[in-house]
């Protein structure tokens, strides 16, 4: 289970008796911003088996600041009136503020917190210490002192 944030033009992502995002406008955005590839579904391995998961409006952000292949990029997927993605980093997440910013939505976790360029900001300098903190501690096995 991950987290998942949301661009919603609810109060509350979960709300589902107030304003939508339409298919259409997703559609049209998504078809409209070249580093999304629209792909309306994903690939899974069950066993041995492939199969696709046939998802209307899902999409993958080709264009992530780290290098990605197809089915492990970053997505977006269109779910009754909000778009979702599931556990993203600092640079997903100012991508769905601009995507947000598009669609005169705005970017919500699941527990309805909202997120500011300024909060992306703060999980940037957060991932960057413990990337540095991870560097420093980890000895390599041939070093005893």
């Amino acid at each position: 289970m991950g987290y998942e944030l949301h661009i919603t033009r609810r109060e509350h992502w979960a709300d589902t008796e107030t304003s939508d995002i339409s298919i259409e406008e997703w559609l049209t955005y998504v078809n409209s911003d070249k580093e999304l590839e629209l792909t309306n579904g994903y690939d899974i391995k069950i066993g041995s088996e492939a199969l696709h998961q046939n998802v209307i409006g899902y999409c993958e952000w080709k264009a992530h600041p780290t290098e990605q292949e197809a089915n492990s990029r970053p997505w977006f997927s269109y779910w009754k009136g909000s778009v979702d993605t599931k556990n993203p980093d600092a640079p997903t997440i100012r991508k769905m503020i601009q995507i947000a910013s598009a669609l005169k939505a705005k970017v919500q976790g699941d527990d309805g917190e909202f997120y500011t360029e300024e909060d992306v900001a703060n999980i940037e300098k957060e991932e960057e210490q413990r990337a540095l903190a991870k560097q420093q501690t980890e000895k390599r096995w041939w070093k005893f002192w």
